[in-house]
């Protein structure tokens, strides 16, 4: 019970309009999943189709194991060593397989071209493979931060916005309609006091609809006996009930409409 008296509290203070940015950014990031997934879907195949590229254009070659014979490459200090081309090695190291042709793919999108030892892949494949290398480079950056970045990003902004107006827009339609819901419900118990008020004995029998006003009831006074008799009839209940309020014991409601315990309600 407890436990649920928790929760009621948290899904109230959600509510509240402290928290009502807070709220938003969550329903704004669930709505935005599915858009996120076919973002990821988008991202995982240009990763797939650039990975494969690079490894044919980067990787090594049938056979090749240069690391094997002159050691990891950051170690390499002659950089003009024919025997040993760093660019080769750092092929071999981030481009031997299309996974990891992949994953240093996505580390060029963020802006990672450093190696183990510190030192950048960007600049030793500029100086094993020259200008095409620096030209795709260049074109690739320009697509990704310019294009593939700022396409995702609105796409997902899009449709998070679209989905908040469409939330804010049918909990508008929903407040208009509990505002007529409730309005009605108090009429239909103004209707029925003032039944019950002329004539007693139609306790047990439903009320004719009929064009009563709220304040037809301003100049009625009602003892506490007569408030527990009418709230205690099983149209009033029915009404109250629809209303989310317990009245199974009317004398419960007392203090609510005695405020001043005269005994009188007006």
């Amino acid at each position: 019970v407890l436990r649920v008296c928790r929760v009621v509290r948290l899904i109230k203070l959600v509510r509240s309009p402290i928290l009502q940015d807070l709220a938003n950014m969550l329903v704004g990031f669930v709505i935005g999943i599915p858009s996120l997934f076919w973002v990821l879907f988008l991202f995982v195949f240009i990763l797939y189709m650039m990975g494969l590229l690079f490894r044919l254009m980067f990787g090594p070659a049938p056979g090749q194991d240069l690391i094997s014979v002159c050691g990891a490459p950051d170690d390499i200090v002659d950089l003009d060593n024919t025997d040993c081309p760093v660019h080769y090695m750092y092929g071999e190291e981030f481009f031997g397989t299309v996974e990891k042709s992949m994953f240093t793919t996505f580390r060029f999108m963020l802006g990672d071209y450093s190696t183990r030892g510190g030192k950048s892949v960007v600049v030793a494949f500029s100086q094993g493979f020259g200008k095409g290398f620096e030209t795709l480079f260049v074109a690739w950056m320009i697509v990704v931060i310019f294009g593939l970045f700022n396409i995702i990003t609105a796409i997902f902004v899009d449709s998070t916005i679209s989905g908040l107006k469409h939330n804010d827009i049918k909990r508008k339609f929903a407040r208009q309609y509990e505002s007529k819901y409730v309005k009605g419900k108090l009429q239909e118990i103004v209707e029925r006091i003032q039944e019950l008020h002329q004539n007693p004995r139609s306790r047990d029998t439903h009320s004719m609809h009929r064009e009563w006003k709220f304040e037809a009831l301003a100049d009625i006074e009602f003892q506490d006996n007569e408030l527990i008799s009418i709230l205690g009839d099983d149209r009033i209940q029915d009404i109250m009930l629809d209303l989310d309020i317990e009245a199974a014991h009317p004398e419960a409601l007392l203090d609510t409409f005695d405020g001043d315990g005269t005994g009188k309600v007006t």
